[in-house]
């Protein structure tokens, strides 16, 4: 046997070399290790021990809140008998003392005292003798009266109380309850077991210790006051007859005289056990590991290199992401095993890049390709193009889709995106590229189409929602805006493309039209349109809008007593900016609040003003969508009216069919709120949104105004006829004003004076006028009037 090593070690072969050198390196590395873990153990057991200490420390003084806190609401009910308070206010001091006695005896306390306002104690459980003179605990009274309520531990009668004051109120303070707990050896073991520590407590009275109570056992107990110093309030270490200790002394109260502490204190060999026991553990792994590397790396070692460095090159083709490798290795060993399981770990990762593959380019909910997948194919289709040929980009954004899933729910709402998907891939050609980008936003890719032929495209896509959507016999009408863009004409990359097909489509939705091609006018638009948005704050903080007043005339009596309210803008150096190019930007900012409440304020005081003369006019003013969302609405016209001192009835606030469909409930309990305010509600532009007669009838409304778009061809169109007329007799059985916005010719007034409508507003009155302009127009009207009267 001895030969054969000697042997071995004279020409070894590649499978000894790797035993011994494996063996050799796991020993060194095995008593290196010892040494680094043992040490690196010892000082993490005596960083720990401080630790646990200070963590012991922390919970202890947590438990003592937490039991203060306790003895607080356990005095605080006591406060709140008002039985009690009664007996406080006759002053009964042996009824007092009886109630004292009959708490205490519930809540286990031993000490019970009620102190009045002068700090004499009135009723003393403990001792009786004591009633009648100064309240003992004066810091601890004074700490109550400012925080209304304190704890402390306290050394009273030679024993450590922890002691608890609150006050009696009816409803002022009329007296102080104090309940105070021995802290005794029971106590001190209830926080060792919550702590898990060793817990002493002491006081320093005269230049020595006292004790109160304490976990150690008897000799130890007796032995602790001769070790320990006062003030020491970091960790230290002592000896208590054949037992070290680690040690933390923390301040727990009373006095500056008499101070007491807790020492927390934590057997070093008990906190050493575990590191001792991994000591033990090492070393027999250690010899265990050598002895099984010995015997098991000579077998192994043979039959190692071999399939090694088969599998070694597969790895390799595997790094390069060649997952198609045969591995070819029959043994029912460990390197068999391995093999096998190198051979799963390449199907798996195929699997699995497959499956990050289809997550990161494919939308999860339609299967169509996200927005990643299609500026990567996009990007392509521009490299493949080149200059010659030329590609669109569609950018298809749904229109009311949110109300969908508001009302119907987001499952219904999915299913609809779905059924979206489905549709437009039907849509369009094989090789276009339908892709779903976020929420309720596709985008196709049209390879080989310049924006002049994109319009037959745009129109079949448009069929796909003209054909109404069926979902569990529900019918819903869901209409699109299409934005267009085309490379090379409008974008020379894949991100301005796409950036000239958003602002297509942002100005498709906001013009209210079906689709729009890339103009670049439209960038400077969008542009102009951010920085209008800070001149706009400005100009509202700076007072810069003004109002304009469109007339209403009465077609029973002539007279022009109510007005439209229309915020106008000169800006200081764009001049006048046109309501169209500012209030629906602000809209969808969300600043259309602020500019709404400047314009409620100026008209409330502008219409207070002339109620006051003598010339009242009711005034309309019209809210935005978000204005109904307001809950603070109701209050700002409140205050509004008040300040002004208008009457409700002069003032009528005017709301869109679509802005009260955002969220119908809400806007309802905000519109009569404001009708219960006396103020007038009117639906502007009747006709044009997507109420219905139900939600027609719960508003409460006073006012119908017919949209211009009915009003226009009313002398010659018999559709538009039919619909005014029908919609002035709907608003007359339901008892409401109606109003004719937009009338422009003699023809138009008597059509409608024919068909009974109350007031018509229109430029065959009068545009809207700036304040004086509107005064002045009314004064003449009337005057013309009067000198028509007299004529007569």
């Amino acid at each position: 046997m001895i030969r054969a090593l000697v042997d071995r070690f004279r020409s070894p072969s590649l499978a000894f070399r790797i035993v011994v050198f494996f063996v050799s390196l796991l020993a060194g590395v095995l008593v290196l290790t010892f040494a680094l873990v043992s040490a690196a153990n010892l000082q993490i057991s005596q960083n720990t021990s401080a630790a646990e200490l200070k963590t012991g420390e922390r919970v202890f003084h947590r438990l003592l809140e937490t039991r203060g806190e306790q003895l607080r609401q356990a005095a605080s009910v006591l406060a709140l008998d008002f039985g009690f308070k009664q007996t406080i206010a006759l002053n009964d001091r042996d009824t007092l003392r009886s109630a004292l006695q009959n708490q205490g005896n519930r809540i286990h306390a031993q000490l019970l005292m009620v102190s009045g306002l002068d700090n004499r104690i009135q009723a003393d459980t403990q001792h009786p003798e004591r009633e009648g003179r100064t309240y003992p605990f004066a810091s601890l009274l004074n700490k109550a009266s400012e925080m209304g309520g304190a704890s402390a531990i306290q050394w009273v009668d030679g024993q450590l109380y922890q002691l608890v004051v609150v006050p009696v109120k009816a409803p002022v303070v009329i007296a102080w309850v104090t309940i105070g707990f021995v802290i005794d050896d029971r106590s001190a073991k209830e926080l060792r077991e919550l702590s898990g520590l060793q817990v002493s407590l002491l006081g320093w009275r005269q230049g020595s210790w006292a004790m109160f109570a304490s976990t150690l056992r008897p000799l130890q107990r007796s032995l602790l006051p001769a070790q320990l110093q006062p003030g020491a309030d970091k960790p230290g270490r002592i000896v208590l007859g054949d037992e070290a200790f680690a040690t933390l002394l923390t301040p727990l109260g009373g006095t500056a005289s008499e101070p007491v502490y807790a020492l927390l204190a934590q057997s070093i060999d008990q906190s050493l056990a575990p590191f001792y026991k991994l000591q033990g553990t090492l070393i027999a792994l250690a010899g265990v590991a050598l002895t099984i590397c010995l015997l098991a790396g000579m077998r192994i070692a043979r039959r190692i290199t071999g399939p090694l460095r088969a599998l070694a090159r597969v790895a390799g083709h595997i790094e390069q992401g060649d997952y198609r490798q045969s591995i070819d290795i029959r043994d029912s060993s460990e390197i068999g095993r391995l093999a096998g399981s190198l051979s799963h770990m390449q199907n798996a990762i195929a699997e699995r890049e497959a499956e990050i593959t289809k997550l990161a380019y494919q939308d999860v909910l339609t299967g169509l390709p996200n927005r990643v997948r299609f500026n990567q194919l996009l990007a392509r289709a521009i490299e493949e193009t080149g200059q010659s040929g030329a590609l669109t980009v569609l950018l298809i954004d749904l229109d009311r889709f949110q109300q969908i899933n508001d009302t119907l729910g987001h499952p219904t709402g999915d299913r609809v995106l779905v059924e979206v998907a489905a549709r437009l891939a039907e849509a369009v050609r094989d090789h276009d590229v339908v892709a779903r980008l976020s929420g309720d936003e596709y985008a196709l890719l049209l390879p080989g189409i310049p924006s002049t032929e994109a319009l037959h495209t745009i129109s079949r896509i448009h069929t796909v929602f003209d054909r109404r959507f069926e979902l569990d016999g529900r019918p819903l009408d869901l209409r699109a805006s299409i934005g267009a863009a085309s490379y090379p004409e409008h974008g020379s990359d894949a991100i301005d493309l796409l950036r000239c097909a958003d602002l297509a489509m942002y100005r498709a939705k906001r013009g209210g039209e079906r689709q729009a091609i890339y103009d670049p006018s439209y960038r400077t638009f969008r542009q102009e349109h951010l920085s209008l948005l800070g001149d706009l704050q400005l100009a509202v903080e700076r007072n810069e809008l003004t109002v304009y007043y469109q007339p209403k005339v009465s077609l029973h009596t002539g007279e022009a007593n109510e007005a439209e309210a229309l915020v106008r803008w000169i800006h200081p150096e764009r001049g006048f900016v046109p309501p169209g190019d500012f209030i629906p930007f602000a809209e969808q900012t969300g600043y259309i609040s602020e500019v709404t409440r400047w314009v409620l304020r100026h008209v409330m005081d502008e219409a207070g003003r002339w109620a006051k003369a003598g010339a009242p006019v009711k005034v309309s003013v019209n809210l935005s969508t978000r204005d109904l969302l307001d809950p603070s609405l109701v209050a700002f016209v409140a205050d509004g009216l008040a300040r002004a001192g208008l009457p409700p009835a002069l003032l009528c606030l005017e709301i869109t069919e679509s802005g009260f469909m955002e969220d119908p409930s809400h806007a309802l309990g905000i519109l009569k709120q404001l009708r219960g305010l006396g103020v007038g509600l009117a639906i502007d532009d009747y006709g044009t949104g997507f109420s219905s007669l139900a939600y027609l009838r719960q508003l409460p409304i006073t006012e119908l105004k017919i949209d211009r778009a009915f009003v226009l061809e009313l002398d010659h169109n018999q559709s538009d006829a039919m619909i005014v007329r029908s919609t002035i007799e709907l608003g007359h059985r339901l008892g409401l004003k109606v109003v004719a916005e937009g009338v422009e010719t003699q023809a138009i007034v008597d059509v409608l004076r024919s068909m009974d409508c109350d007031l018509i507003q229109g430029y065959f009155y009068s545009k809207p006028l700036p304040v004086q302009a509107f005064i002045d127009w009314r004064q003449q009207r009337a005057a013309a009037g009067q000198a028509a009267i007299r004529g007569a």
